[in-house]
């Protein structure tokens, strides 16, 4: 079976190269997203050397590599560095010097893998994404491609909310191997949570090619689009569903026609204030897992505060560069037998933080977060600056468009689970902000302020923001 398996990689790996190469580079992104997502090491691994062999690693070697070749031959354009490209190069060098300062063979090398297979490769794939070049006919693609995946993220998470298993591919997802959240649309990433972020993102992305679809294309957006609420309501997590409604809401706020906006916005916001004032009690506690009661779920509710409450002491103690990148959970324990606060901090001992800024606050310190918040704000205001320029092609404006729709998605989900250990969730969002960020850097001019003797500023090729 071994034999079969490595056989099948290595055919897989040698397709890979050749659609890579035929394809370019907006192919092999794609191609990472869903191997990545379905075929990554819980579907596949090889251990042995210093990390484990997987699929999708092996895909963005050669995917780092292709790039490196079209850069070299032209095919890529290069551009200059922009303000946010610098906080990513400052975040990724601070988060560099927090690993190795501290220890980090600490459980099996924990949070050197953290480094590399959370922030380093998603990184790159932003380098490749950000330098690649497009058109609408590749944009298109990638957006059509991002639907059809979230109407199978949709169907497999109803399925295993219906207890449908023998439909659900890869089967790892239905495992008894992997128990947490079991009973919830988890999907190929083992987790909610990844479902949450990536069917709205994926169908926001699907209704970007609205406007270049006849009648029969736009009935396949909106299949693609119920499909991926089919596919957040079945997570039965509230932060998904508040990501995907603020999501939608600013896709609404800035893509709708002004006469339309007050009218569905406020419609919105009075039907989602009722669904919350009549079933508050049911959401503050309904069973979600299959081996979990609602009594769970409401205790689990209560453990934030207590996790906060660790959180901000072991920032105190370490305000400016916190206690090492992954070293939460080696030293949270010194905080859990505080008696000087009236909640049961021992609960907080077998968690990880369960709030992606806190998580970064006591790793990073002040410095970390702050470096962390400057580069999505710079990611958000830059995506912005894309969407208002009139003078880039609808494609491309749509593209800043779904960035911030996409940020939507994400902060929600942040602010109630440390996202950024979530399989392919940073993937996901880097890979879209590179995408964004080439597409700024090529079409969003920039107002250069001539001298004092000259009264007129001029335009120039976009530098960035």
């Amino acid at each position: 079976m071994d034999f079969l398996l490595i056989l099948g990689l290595l055919i897989a790996l040698v397709w890979g190269g050749v659609l890579l190469l035929r394809l370019g580079l907006v192919a092999g992104c794609a191609s990472l997203l869903l191997t990545g997502s379905c075929f990554g090491f819980a579907f596949f691994n090889l251990p042995g050397g210093p990390i484990p062999i997987t699929v999708d690693r092996l895909l963005w070697g050669m995917l780092i590599g292709q790039y490196v070749i079209y850069r070299r031959w032209g095919l890529a354009a290069p551009k200059p560095l922009a303000k946010a490209d610098y906080l990513l190069l400052a975040y990724a060098g601070l988060l560099l010097i927090s690993t190795f300062t501290h220890d980090w063979t600490i459980t099996r090398n924990l949070p050197a893998s953290r480094l590399l297979f959370f922030y380093l490769m998603p990184m790159g794939l932003y380098v490749v994404a950000r330098g690649m070049r497009v058109e609408q006919r590749e944009v298109l693609g990638l957006w059509w491609f991002l639907g059809f995946f979230t109407v199978y993220l949709g169907l497999t998470a109803l399925a295993e909310t219906r207890g449908l298993h023998e439909v659900v591919f890869p089967k790892y997802i239905v495992s008894t191997e992997h128990a947490e959240f079991f009973g919830r649309g988890r999907g190929p990433f083992l987790n909610p949570v990844g479902v949450g972020i990536f069917a709205p993102i994926c169908s926001f992305a699907a209704l970007m090619c609205w406007p270049y679809c006849g009648r029969a294309g736009r009935v396949g957006l909106v299949v693609i689009a119920l499909a991926g609420l089919v596919g957040t309501y079945a997570t039965l997590t509230r932060s998904c569903w508040m990501g995907a409604a603020l999501g939608l809401m600013i896709l609404a706020a800035l893509g709708l026609p002004r006469s339309w906006r007050v009218m569905l916005l406020g419609s919105g916001l009075l039907a989602g204030a009722l669904f919350v004032v009549i079933n508050w009690e049911n959401l503050v506690a309904f069973k979600r897992d299959k081996d979990v009661s609602a009594a769970d779920v409401a205790d689990s509710a209560k453990l934030r505060p207590i996790l906060a409450t660790v959180a901000w002491k072991m920032f105190l103690d370490r305000p400016l560069l916190g206690f090492g990148f992954g070293q939460y959970e080696e030293n949270n324990k010194f905080y859990l037998h505080d008696r000087s606060v009236d909640l049961p901090l021992e609960k907080a001992r077998v968690y990880v933080q369960h709030n992606s800024f806190l998580a970064i606050l006591t790793d990073t310190g002040v410095i970390g977060l702050g470096l962390y918040v400057a580069l999505l704000v710079a990611w958000g205001y830059r995506a912005w600056k894309l969407w208002d320029c009139a003078a880039a092609p609808l494609w491309a404006r749509e593209q800043g468009l779904l960035m911030l729709g996409a940020l939507g998605v994400y902060l929600p989900n942040a602010m109630f689970h440390d996202v950024s250990i979530v399989a392919m969730v940073n993937m996901m969002m880097f890979f879209m902000a590179g995408l964004s960020a080439g597409l700024a850097s090529r079409f969003v001019p920039v107002t250069v302020h001539a001298p004092a003797t000259l009264a007129t500023p001029r335009l120039v090729a976009a530098k960035s923001i």
